[in-house]
């Protein structure tokens, strides 16, 4: 029992033995904090992917070259893993609105088949839902459309989407709901409730679109707004303009997307795009189809399982005569999953470095100590103290600093990253200083996820540099001259 009552004694007699175990707290919560957020950007990312897209996703070979639809489908059919598809329609185009112009892609789906195959529905805000954001958000804005012209506090609200998306208890839409945003009729109460002035100029409302929520809540465009959309023909060139009703938002998580995208009716796209076929032309073309997978056969994480079903499509899709190009979900948007990963590991070897910093203080520290308790060490000795039972109150003393420092550094890590959005908004509402802004890392919160392998990994290092740095000074005590130095006491 000396040795563990000496090496607490040790450990509380010296102000650097305290710098060493505040090190080694601050670069362990440092560690984690970096690892949690960096693992939650990380599984957003990939949940935002897989969210937006399905399992799959076939191509066409050019910009409309998905020419038979039916026949891909009808053939991707048996394979017994495919569950649902989807047609879509993606195109680059701008929209003007008064005298602002912006870039964006306008996103033909159908809504019914969208929500099948991703989490189209779970996304969309019901009209009440959206109502009350804006009621709260822009307040005094009345139902003539008149905006409030107070400036919106974007992360309070982003903050209220999300809870409200993310509320467990919260369905995702049904069919009819999911129409209803491309109806006539929702169409003309939107009109008529949020712009009377244009009932008159519109008798037949243009066809409804489903923009960002960020776009609603800062003001880039209102509810019954009416856009001209203008992107350029697939097969002459030739610009081409539509105008659509804004009359429903989504909130993805993915800021970029929501920013940038116009959901439109997949029919309305691809009628609009096919102004200037040829009369003998075939009128039923898509840019291509997603494809859901059944998860209970396929896991979302098995990439082997889903490359093996991959093959199979891409067998299938060449019975039906067609070239198209078959890409899994990880596959659309792979660059931006290997750089993250890459910027993760980097990261980690970066905030290392402060972890082997902290294991020279602790051997600076025992080395100090050793030297200055060599009388006491010799007490000992004289004692009949054996050599090995010098160098455990050392080791212990050492390995107390590093582990008490990882088991608080852990705790400080965790209470912070759990908390980091609200430390963020915080810190936004003292000095307006945004520090994740959306509009760069896409994501309209910050996201944080604890992984087992993570907090392993801020666990080992520390325990392992404390127990390297305190062997040195440890094997080295009872190889000193004690005996000599107490002949004279």
């Amino acid at each position: 029992m000396y040795q563990y009552f000496l090496s607490l004694r040790f450990f509380r007699s010296r102000f650097l033995t305290l710098a060493a175990f505040l090190s080694t707290m601050f670069g362990v919560a440092m560690l984690l904090i970096v690892q949690s957020v960096m693992g939650g950007y990380m599984s957003q990312l990939k949940e935002n992917i897989r969210g937006q897209e399905a399992h799959l996703r076939i191509i066409g070979n050019g910009p409309l070259g998905l020419k038979n639809l039916s026949d891909v489908e009808d053939e991707i059919s048996s394979i017994a893993e495919v569950v649902g598809s989807a047609p879509f329609i993606e195109r680059l185009a701008v929209y003007r609105s008064g005298v602002s112009i912006k870039p964006v892609t306008l996103a033909g789906i159908d809504p019914v088949r969208q929500a099948e195959v991703s989490d189209f529905a779970s996304y969309l805000l019901r009209p009440n839902e959206l109502n009350e954001l804006l009621r709260k958000h822009h307040p005094g804005a009345d139902s003539a459309g008149e905006e409030a012209l107070a400036e919106v506090d974007m992360p309070l609200a982003i903050g209220d989407v999300h809870s409200l998306l993310s509320d467990p208890d919260r369905e995702p839409l049904g069919d009819e709901e999911l129409r209803l945003f491309f109806d006539l009729e929702w169409r003309i109460e939107i009109l008529k409730k949020h712009r009377p002035l244009l009932v008159k100029e519109f008798p037949v409302p243009p066809a409804g679109i489903i923009v960002g929520i960020q776009s609603l809540l800062d003001r880039q465009l209102m509810l019954g707004q009416v856009l001209t959309v203008i992107t350029l023909s697939p097969d002459t060139g030739r610009e081409i303009s539509e105008r659509f009703l804004v009359t429903g938002a989504i909130n993805t998580g993915d800021f970029q997307l929501d920013d940038s995208t116009l959901f439109a009716d997949v029919q309305k796209v691809r009628n609009l795009l096919n102004r200037d076929l040829d009369q003998n032309a075939s009128p039923y073309r898509y840019q291509g189809l997603r494809v859901s997978l059944d998860e209970n056969q396929v896991a979302i994480q098995d990439l082997d399982a889903l490359n093996n079903v991959r093959n199979e499509v891409v067998l299938a899709i060449a019975r039906s005569g067609s070239l198209l190009a078959v890409q899994t979900w990880p596959e659309i948007r792979a660059n931006l999953l290997k750089a993250v990963g890459i910027e993760k590991l980097l990261v980690y070897f970066i905030v290392l470095i402060l972890i082997i910093f902290t294991g020279s203080m602790i051997l600076l520290m025992l080395t100090l100590t050793v030297i200055e308790k060599t009388k006491d060490v010799g007490v000992l000795m004289s004692l009949g103290a054996p050599p090995g039972g010098i160098t455990k109150i050392f080791l212990f003393n050492g390995l107390l600093i590093s582990m008490a420092g990882t088991a608080l550094g852990l705790a400080l890590g965790y209470a912070f990253s759990a908390n980091i959005n609200e430390i963020h908004d915080l810190i936004y509402a003292v000095s307006g200083v945004e520090l994740f802004p959306a509009e760069i890392y896409q994501m309209d919160r910050i996201p944080v996820h604890f992984y087992p392998a993570d907090i392993l990994w801020c666990t080992l290092p520390p325990v392992i540099v404390g127990l390297l740095a305190s062997l040195v000074p440890a094997t080295w005590a009872p190889r000193r001259d004690p005996i000599g130095s107490i002949q004279y006491e």
